[in-house]
């Protein structure tokens, strides 16, 4: 949940040849860096220095990075994030169906090696999985 006694600023990133510009519109402040990871930490430290604070989560001051990419970047990238969004779903539910496929073969009395087998991950994989349901 957001803070509503937060401040939020919005550091706008926009790459030219050589370095990442940052900008903020209010307040104005710019500063840049040959990488993205360098530009944010610059800008706030600039930002820090401009509010005249030494940390600023502590003073509850919040930073919308918006990064600035060609619209065709922009789109691939969004559909990657939706992508990897479907995976990590996907990923969570094969994980719980195998962790109930591997019980439920378990109880009927075969052998951590044979569910590996049947479900195609190791035994030892099976056995953790009993540990960390406390099916054991």
């Amino acid at each position: 949940m957001a803070d509503p006694d937060a401040k939020t600023f919005v550091a706008t990133y926009t790459r030219d040849d050589r370095a990442w510009i940052v900008q903020f519109r209010d307040p104005d402040i710019a500063t840049f860096g040959r990488t993205l990871a360098s530009a944010k930490r610059y800008a706030r430290s600039a930002l820090a220095v401009y509010l005249e604070v030494d940390d600023l989560a502590a003073e509850g001051v919040e930073i919308v990075d918006d990064v600035r990419l060609p619209s065709e970047v922009a789109i691939e990238i969004t559909r990657l994030v939706d992508q990897r969004s479907k995976v990590d779903t996907l990923r969570a539910e094969v994980a719980e169906a195998t962790r109930r496929a591997a019980t439920d073969l378990r109880r009927m009395g075969l052998s951590t090696r044979d569910v590996g087998e049947i479900l195609g991950i190791s035994g030892a994989r099976v056995a953790q999985i009993e540990r960390e349901s406390g099916t054991t």
